[in-house]
């Protein structure tokens, strides 16, 4: 058998378009570059429109779950608007009832302080809280003022007494001038 010889294959590449010299430019270059990268930008840009276009269906059913809800619970608010409205007005009528009966409490000392404090003495200020009552003025006698100080003392409608301050008028004018305070016990019994 004879043998044959091995023949080589040769591969042969013959470019029928010829090359253009403008591709050899540092702006051909650029231009093949932009041109080859641009289409992946287009895909790119193409895949990120159609993802969006394709989510637009799940936000919208969202959008429409969100105001669904959202109208439901309005039209649970509503309900209740009466409710709101009954339950301030009732509450307005708690608040002026304690303001009325605060002011009832309040007029009810002056009878009581009336008793109370001697001819000589007058009020400058009169502070009255509902659990307390703070007062300056002046008497025109130390007696005038130990008679008030002891009235209050002993009168069960005033408790833990205190004077803050004394002081004389001056040499020309008789009398003191005084500072006090006391709590207040409306619902004592004599």
């Amino acid at each position: 058998m004879s043998k044959k010889p091995a023949s080589k294959k040769l591969d042969i590449a013959v470019n029928l378009v010829p090359q253009d010299p403008f591709f050899e430019t540092a702006l051909g270059r650029f231009l093949k570059w932009a041109l080859s990268v641009g289409r992946y930008i287009v895909i790119f840009t193409e895949l990120i429109v159609i993802l969006s276009f394709a989510s637009r269906f799940t936000l919208d059913r969202m959008v429409t779950d969100l105001n669904g809800a959202l109208n439901q619970k309005e039209r649970v608010i509503a309900s209740y608007g009466d409710l709101e409205k009954n339950f301030r007005f009732i509450q307005q009528q708690i608040e002026d009832y304690q303001q009325f009966k605060q002011d009832a409490n309040l007029i009810d000392i002056f009878p009581i302080l009336n008793e109370n404090v001697p001819e000589n003495v007058v009020f400058e200020t009169l502070l009255i809280k509902p659990d307390s009552i703070n007062f300056t003025g002046s008497a025109l006698s130390q007696n005038s003022l130990n008679i008030l100080v002891n009235n209050l003392q002993l009168s069960p409608y005033f408790t833990e007494v205190s004077v803050n301050k004394i002081e004389s008028r001056g040499e020309k004018v008789a009398g003191f001038n005084f500072d006090m305070r006391s709590k207040i016990n409306l619902n004592a019994k004599k």
